[in-house]
């Protein structure tokens, strides 16, 4: 294996990706990462580079850490972020019953770039996340019931830790996140469709 194909793959991205990256057509970048023909130094280093730029720039941060590195204050990405104006990731674990956002360098710099302090025509709000029932466990029993799911595979569909925590929320010892009440509904509207 090429180290240009070993560079590609251990940055998870596809040969167009990276011949974009390197500014170089797509057969040629094929050709050097199948190892039909060997590559330039000099392209070698620049996809080194590019490949840890990339990794750098795609790494999902908490607000709090990426408002220090972009000089911003984290009232002004958490209302961005509320607003649909900056591209989140929601963790699956919840921080005082709020789900963590996490964001890249990239969708913080475009943020800055387009967003930061302009108030007039900003983006029309994005859905929030759901308020979860006061009902939530016969709600979770019902779907499991008509899903026929055991609830190590109920957890499994929804991405919880353990089938221990299916059971939390059933006996009612622990109420799902938000995000988690999502994938739910999510779940439940796939099988009622």
């Amino acid at each position: 294996m090429s180290e240009m194909c070993e560079l590609r793959r251990s940055s998870d991205l596809l040969p167009r990706e990276c011949a974009a990256l390197l500014d170089v057509p797509v057969e040629t970048f094929r050709a050097w990462d199948s190892g039909r023909r060997s590559v330039p130094v000099s392209a070698l280093h620049r996809a080194r580079q590019a490949v840890a730029e990339h990794a750098r720039q795609t790494e999902l941060l908490p607000l709090s850490r990426l408002a220090t590195e972009l000089g911003t204050h984290v009232r002004a990405l958490q209302a961005a972020a509320r607003t649909g104006r900056l591209e989140v990731r929601f963790s699956t674990r919840s921080v005082f019953g709020r789900p963590l956002r996490l964001a890249t360098r990239a969708a913080g710099a475009q943020f800055k770039r387009t967003q930061y302090r302009r108030f007039a025509g900003q983006a029309v709000c994005a859905a929030r996340l759901p308020s979860v029932p006061a009902d939530y466990d016969q709600q979770l029993k019902r779907l499991r019931c008509r899903l026929r799911l055991t609830r190590e595979r109920l957890a499994r569909r929804v991405g919880a830790a353990r089938m221990a925590v299916v059971y939390q929320w059933e006996a009612r010892k622990r109420t799902p996140s938000p995000v988690f009440w999502q994938r739910i509904q999510a779940l439940s509207r796939g099988v009622g469709a």
